[in-house]
């Protein structure tokens, strides 16, 4: 009877052993997997670093309003090893007919001499508000114009969708490796309008402009095979607390918050 007590005792302890063991097997692999899972997130969000990032655009891209220079500051200390390339300028617009250096779009890729990985882009605002905010001569406007989805013929003529078309066409000739991210930074939203259009009644057709433009430049990625970037909803776009008093303009909380949405929606 002994014998069989100190049997049972002895299966006892080796099954709480086995038991033990497995235990910090499974911890073991737990944790392996955790870390091979903060490794994986780690690669992923390094692995634009290094990468050759040029911008183009306007004001907004420029860094207009930000005391460190906008998202060139900001994606630089998030990607240390990258090189960042701003050859944006504040004012420019699509639209190619004001033949002024760099505020035409199409003259920034022309100028553009690096070598770039990604590159991203914006445009459209001053052709949506430009004239209403009466900074822009009216004599220059183009209407919106409108996508002609095959691919082999382009929009419609001598529209703001035409000109952008062919700023697409131009970079991805220049720069074939490149990846072409469209930055669809925030939508210019009624309360906006509103407040920054001095002439009150061209607050209709900026809307109308608005609401056009955003559908199409949408079209135009896909049928171009831009990648569409949207950050539109990182933060109410008529948040004090993100935008400089013009309500246009962004403050560098608002270029660090968005510098971060970009990076992750570029991953």
């Amino acid at each position: 009877m002994r014998k069989v007590i100190l049997l049972i005792c002895f299966l006892i302890i080796v099954s709480v052993i086995c038991l033990k063991n497995m235990n910090n097997t499974v911890e073991t692999s737990t944790d392996t997997i955790s870390q091979n899972n903060t490794i994986g997130n780690n690669l992923l969000e390094n692995e634009l670093d290094g990468k050759e990032i040029a911008f183009l655009g306007d004001s907004l891209i420029e860094g207009y309003g930000s005391e460190h220079g906008g998202f060139e500051y900001y994606l630089q200390k998030l990607l240390p090893n990258s090189k960042i390339i701003n050859n944006s300028k504040s004012g420019s617009t699509v639209t190619n007919n004001t033949g002024i250096d760099n505020i035409v779009m199409i003259n920034q890729v022309k100028t553009l001499t690096a070598n770039p990985d990604i590159i991203i882009f914006n445009g459209g605002a001053n052709d949506i508000i430009g004239y209403g905010m009466e900074f822009l001569n009216n004599d220059l406007k183009k209407e919106i114009g409108t996508v002609n989805k095959n691919l082999e013929e382009m929009s419609d003529e001598n529209t703001v969708i035409r000109d952008f078309e062919e700023i697409i066409i131009e970079l991805q000739k220049k720069f074939p490796k490149a990846e072409l991210c469209y930055l669809q930074l925030f939508l210019i939203d009624d309360e906006t309008i509103n407040k920054i259009v001095k002439d009150k009644s061209n607050i209709s057709e900026m809307k109308s402009r608005r609401d056009k433009f955003y559908i199409q430049i949408k079209l135009l990625c896909e049928k171009r095979g831009v990648k569409y970037v949207d950050v539109s909803d990182t933060f109410d776009e008529t948040d004090k607390n993100f935008r400089k008093e013009d309500w246009i303009h962004l403050n560098d909380e608002a270029y660090k918050i968005i510098s971060e949405a970009i990076l992750e929606e570029l991953k």
